[in-house]
């Protein structure tokens, strides 16, 4: 009975062992050429050891109740008791010293294990192909006479196959975001993640040439919105490369032909998706699109790098300055936030829950407008759902930094909007 325990221990080993990733350097060539032919009929191989471990475990559980059974008459026993209790302690063992702990170990030192067992599983593989083909070719044929239409998988399910819902799988944490990510791509908006128009560093059609060196060079952009007379009007993109050809030889207080120089413009509405805008880039090989509002005024600018962050996070280079933290945090419920962060971003800082999906707007300082319906003051109050805000500074009618305390669970109201109050 021990033999057969450890044979049940070894397959179900195996199995972990072969669904776990191996690198060029951690196998030798022999080993990886075999791995390569067991792994080519996967069917086959999973067959074969789950046909080797079904014997394997029958072969114990008959030995342990011929054992039982034999002690049972001679102690003169209730057979049936015997019987009951023999099998349930045979499948709590198979269970722990079968299949549990022997793939706990084998994940875990995949790299070594895969030595010893690739040529036995090979020759197990070789003994037992027939079986294994024989009953590949009816689970095929049952499939076809059972199968339904299939259907693509939701972003539900692909996050719980990735193991992205909390479970554990064979994903780093690293490697999970980044699918999550992925997942989530195709439902963000271009409104989600494109800059302000009060972002915007463009540069008028009037400007003359010293001008458009002098804003490039400060902004650190190398592509700038052309625009006459107001930011509602953009007329083209104009790249920094153009001017290269003008250097030392056209004069710094002129302007130039703008309107020649600068590249036609793509424009794309607030809701757009962002795998469809990544697609249009691609096929019209630009990197930038105007945003447009409803009403044909310009809402902002979203670039290649905007679209790209989404999915690999920020990208940096050598020349990019460092921004500014969004927030920081007083103490253990109170942060001082910018009210450009986004809410998706603030409710996961501050481990609370709110219907964001329900929203209109995408920032903090959206939430605060929303709530009050007018234009705040420094030291105005609101209190929303778990959220205390008070905002502590405005620029020109934008709210710049917020004053964010969490309200205790026990204390905090439903989420409904208040007038403001004045500060103590």
């Amino acid at each position: 009975m021990g033999v057969c325990v450890l044979v049940s221990a070894l397959l179900s080993g195996a199995e972990a062992v072969l669904q776990a990733p191996l690198t060029a350097s951690v196998a030798p060539e022999a080993i990886t050429r075999r791995l390569q032919a067991l792994r080519a009929r996967p069917r086959h191989l999973l067959l074969t050891l789950q046909l080797c471990n079904l014997l394997a475990n029958l072969g114990a559980a008959l030995m342990a109740v011929l054992l039982v059974v034999q002690l049972s008459w001679s102690a003169h026993w209730s057979s049936v008791w015997v019987l009951v209790a023999t099998l349930l302690g045979i499948t709590l063992l198979l269970l722990v010293l079968g299949e549990i702990t022997p793939r706990l170990l084998a994940s875990r030192y995949a790299a070594v294990l895969v030595h010893r067992l690739v040529g036995v599983l090979w020759v197990l593989q070789r003994l037992f192909f027939p079986i294994a083909d024989l009953l590949v070719r009816l689970s095929q044929q049952v499939q076809q006479r059972l199968r339904v239409s299939e259907r693509p998988l939701s972003p539900e399910e692909l996050k719980a196959l990735a193991g992205l819902n909390g479970t554990a799988g064979a994903l780093s944490e690293a490697e999970r975001a980044l699918l999550a990510s992925i997942l989530e791509f195709g439902e963000t908006t271009v409104r989600e993640v494109m800059v302000s128009r009060l972002d915007i560093v463009a540069l008028p059609i009037t400007a003359t040439f010293g001008e458009a060196l002098a804003r490039i060079r400060s902004s650190g952009h190398s592509r700038l919105p052309l625009y006459a007379e107001h930011l509602d009007n953009i007329v083209g993109i104009l790249y920094a490369k153009d001017l290269l050809p003008y250097l030392g030889q056209a004069d710094l207080n002129q302007p130039l032909d703008w309107a020649r120089l600068a590249r036609p413009p793509m424009f794309v509405p607030l809701s757009k998706k962002l795998d469809d805008l990544l697609r249009d880039f691609q096929r019209r090989k630009t990197h930038m699109a105007i945003v447009v509002d409803e009403y044909g005024g310009t809402a902002g600018l979203i670039t290649m790098e905007d679209v790209l962050e989404e999915i690999v996070g920020d990208i940096r280079d050598e020349h990019d300055e460092r921004e500014p933290a969004l927030y920081v945090r007083l103490d253990a419920q109170t942060y001082r936030v910018d009210a450009r962060m986004n809410l998706d971003d603030l409710v996961e800082l501050l481990g609370i829950s709110l219907d964001t999906e329900s929203f209109d707007f995408e920032t903090l300082g959206g939430l605060i407008l929303h709530v009050l319906g007018q234009i705040p003051k420094p030291g105005d109050e609101v209190t929303y759902g778990p959220l205390q805000l008070r905002v502590e500074t405005v620029d020109n009618h934008r709210i710049g930094q917020v004053w964010v305390h969490v309200i205790p669970p026990e204390v905090a109201t439903s989420p409904s909007g208040h007038k403001p109050e004045e500060e103590a």
